[in-house]
């Protein structure tokens, strides 16, 4: 290689530039993964601009609905590598903004997120509250929240991401954001700024500064390289002294060999008093290891006795009384990546009997990340009394409810079925869609009947999460109480996208079933007046039947084609020629 082709190659990794391998690639994929970019970029400005109820903004969600519903029954995931003002699918570039304020990579980018992942499966309103996190838009959201927290916040099943911690561990992603480098003067510029200030006349300065001031004679003494390398060392001890560490540590090597009750009791007391002065101040690096120490004592390798046991098992429960869990809250309100690096691995040391004190500390601690910390240690440390997380559940904050619906989810006992069916006419509609979320995953038959209650709630994206799931799991116990709603009165002044949400939950459980009852939709008797209801039922069950798609089903469109509305005769024509049926 040539010193000048070198020299190129040297240029183009220091601006940070990579070499993407020549690999091959689906062209359409990549093409299709643009186009939803673009539209994603679109529907990003259209929430700054119009609400969210605004007929517009539906308009893009439901072309980026459908183009993302597409790419995903075509191609699988689509996976984004997230660089400073890029986005990568398949090695190739699908978006690409230079534009700070505009760039969705950038936004992205500067919160930590590296990759960025759709899967199928995924809802209107995940895209919607998708859209809300990346603009953060939204009542729920504050200003300084980052993306992944409010991401992690709204808890979207299909939205995966992978975030780096800091980018000062990460030294090719400090290489390529230029913003986080520093540039040292050039040896030119060092002088010009010398000449410049030194040209500088004394007649420019203060009158103060151009008097003559005597200094009086200092008598200075010459300390010899021995006196300087014992001064480096005092002041280097001191440095390096680590009085908390050196005391908890001589504490601990008392205890392991220490088996007179009064003095092990005494020495506990003090473990107690630092820990609890620790906990106060935010150092939970040094509490962690008092608690650490704790259950190294109660391995059963210690043979210790039954008192000193006893003593142990004591000093781990008085750890976690309500007292000392009080005072994390002022430290963890205050952002510190730090501390709440170091919570969960601290609080999951705990016994059971620290739930309630973390509950109440969840519900007043306002940091998001601490908040996230907390609930995820709930959820190891719930595994041990499941039931001390429902007595919680009758709390007033609803805020700290569902994120206790959350953890309860996270943890999947089937106990929690029965504490969840009082959430059904719950006042927040953002608790009942906690529950269904928990529901969801979750295999138990009963699980399945207590989410099909929740048919009737008053917000309708939980309804339709509802509809969604069911159609997942295709339960045959679910199409009677689907059956129930849809003839029923108000069933006609619900929209049409429920509607069609309905007929196609049926058809997926139904099958060929369901087929003569889809058909006697699509029979509209001619009226002097258009009947717009019966007609959007008859344009649903022209969808449903296309999804069904068996021999029967295609008979029904068949039938459909003679139907006396023309909407609905377009349809079936439309659905059999997607189908690729040719009418007889």
């Amino acid at each position: 290689m040539s010193d000048a082709s070198e020299l190129d190659e040297d240029e183009k990794i220091r601006k940070g530039e990579e070499k993407v391998d020549d690999k091959e690639f689906n062209e359409e994929e990549v093409k299709s993964a643009k186009e939803i970019l673009q539209s994603l970029a679109k529907t990003s400005r259209t929430l700054k601009i119009y609400l969210s109820n605004n007929p517009i903004h539906k308009k893009f969600i439901d072309e980026l609905l459908a183009k993302l519903e597409a790419h995903l029954l075509s191609y699988g995931p689509i996976r984004l590598r997230v660089k400073q003002f890029e986005l990568y699918c398949s090695e190739q570039v699908v978006y690409e903004n230079i534009n700070r304020k505009e760039s969705i990579a950038f936004r992205l980018f500067i919160d930590g997120m590296r990759e960025i992942s759709f899967h199928p499966g995924i809802e209107r309103d995940e895209i919607v509250e998708f859209m809300q996190a990346l603009g953060k838009e939204g009542d729920d959201i504050e200003a300084d929240d980052d993306i992944v927290t409010i991401l992690w916040e709204k808890n979207l099943s299909h939205v995966k991401y992978i975030v780096v911690e800091s980018l000062q561990n990460d030294a090719q992603e400090i290489d390529a954001c230029k913003e986080m480098q520093t540039e040292r003067p050039s040896p030119g510029k060092m002088e010009s700024v010398f000449k410049k200030e030194g040209s500088r006349s004394l007649g420019d300065l203060s009158p103060i500064v151009q008097k003559k001031i005597s200094l009086p004679s200092l008598h200075l003494f010459k300390l010899t390289e021995e006196e300087v390398e014992k001064i480096k060392g005092e002041v280097q001890g001191e440095e390096d002294l680590d009085v908390v560490g050196e005391l908890i540590g001589i504490l601990f090597d008392i205890l392991r060999i220490e088996r007179q009750v009064p003095i092990f009791s005494e020495i506990l007391d003090i473990l107690d008093n630092i820990l609890n002065r620790l906990m106060g101040r935010g150092d939970l690096g040094y509490a962690r290891k008092i608690l650490e120490f704790f259950w190294e004592m109660l391995d059963p390798s210690k043979k210790l006795s039954e008192p000193i046991e006893a003593l142990v098992k004591n000093a781990l429960t008085r750890a976690g009384d309500a007292k000392k869990v009080a005072l994390l809250e002022p430290v963890l309100n205050v952002s510190r990546p730090d501390l709440h690096k170091e919570l969960f691995s601290f609080m999951i040391l705990f016994e059971k009997n620290v739930i309630p004190p973390v509950i109440d500390l969840l519900a007043s601690v306002k940091n998001m990340k601490a908040r996230r910390v907390l609930c995820d240690a709930l959820v190891e440390l719930g595994r041990m009394d499941i039931e001390s997380i429902i007595l919680k559940l009758n709390d007033e904050q609803w805020f700290l409810v569902r994120n206790l619906i959350y953890v309860l989810g996270k943890i999947g006992d089937n106990r929690i079925i029965q504490a969840f069916s009082r959430f059904r006419q719950h006042e927040e509609p953002k608790v009942r869609k906690e529950v269904l979320h928990a529901l969801d995953v979750m295999e138990d038959e009963k699980a399945y009947q207590l989410m099909s209650q929740f048919l009737d709630d008053a917000d309708q994206t939980n309804r339709i999460f509802v509809l969604k799931s069911m159609a997942r799991k295709a339960g045959k116990e679910g199409l009677a109480p689907l059956k129930e709603v849809m003839s029923s009165k108000d069933f006609d002044s619900k929209e049409f996208y429920e509607k069609k949400e309905y007929f196609k939950t049926v058809a997926i459980i139904g099958g060929d079933d369901v087929v003569p009852e889809m058909q006697k939709f699509l029979q509209v008797g001619w009226s002097l007046f258009k009947n717009v209801r019966k007609e959007e039922k008859g344009l649903c069950a022209t969808h449903a039947l296309k999804r069904i798609a068996s021999p029967l089903a295609v008979e029904g469109l068949r039938d459909g084609s003679a139907s006396k509305s023309k909407a609905i005769r377009e349809a079936c024509a439309k659905a059999l020629n997607d189908l690729e049926v040719n009418q007889a």
